[in-house]
């Protein structure tokens, strides 16, 4: 019996809509959500506002566009300009990320203001060294299975 290669992304349609759907409602809600949020006597207060009915499909469209620019990107050798596209595309959408992350903090109170920014700044360094151990374990990983191929499959009496 031979083994079954588990789809890929690259061979799936599927599975790309799958990603392309859940990125583009989860952008579209996040933007969306943005736009409903207030400040009210109690703290930060959802009332409706007639923007989230652009945000949402703005922000999903951002995120289908994004991950359509880098599908073709891999299905095509794009060369130089293409990389580029798809490298300023992921800045663009990694100071999006940012700018979501901090716009909430306009909401804050300036005698909380620190306390947040403080446990915001370990936050990030605490996700920062857990993301370069992953890093690190992954490329000692990929080390070891270069220096390390595995053995050919042996063929089956059909073939």
């Amino acid at each position: 019996m031979r083994p079954e290669a588990s789809d890929t992304v690259e061979r799936s349609p599927f599975l790309r809509w799958v990603m392309i759907g859940s990125s583009a409602l989860g952008l579209g809600c996040l933007l969306a959500s943005l736009t409903v949020l207030d400040l009210g006597k109690g703290g930060i207060e959802f009332n409706w506002s007639n923007y989230a009915l652009i945000a949402f499909p703005a922000g999903a469209a951002l995120a289908a566009g994004y991950w359509l620019l880098v599908f073709r990107l891999g299905e095509k050798d794009e060369g130089e300009s293409g990389r580029r596209t798809v490298y300023g595309a992921s800045i663009f959408m990694l100071l999006l990320a940012v700018t979501v992350f901090m716009y909430p903090l306009r909401f804050i109170t300036p005698e909380k203001r620190s306390d947040v920014l403080i446990g915001l700044g370990i936050a990030i360094f605490a996700l920062s060294c857990v993301g370069f151990m992953i890093r690190t374990v992954v490329k000692m990983l990929e080390e070891e299975d270069d220096a390390n191929p595995p053995p050919p499959l042996p063929h089956s009496p059909r073939e």
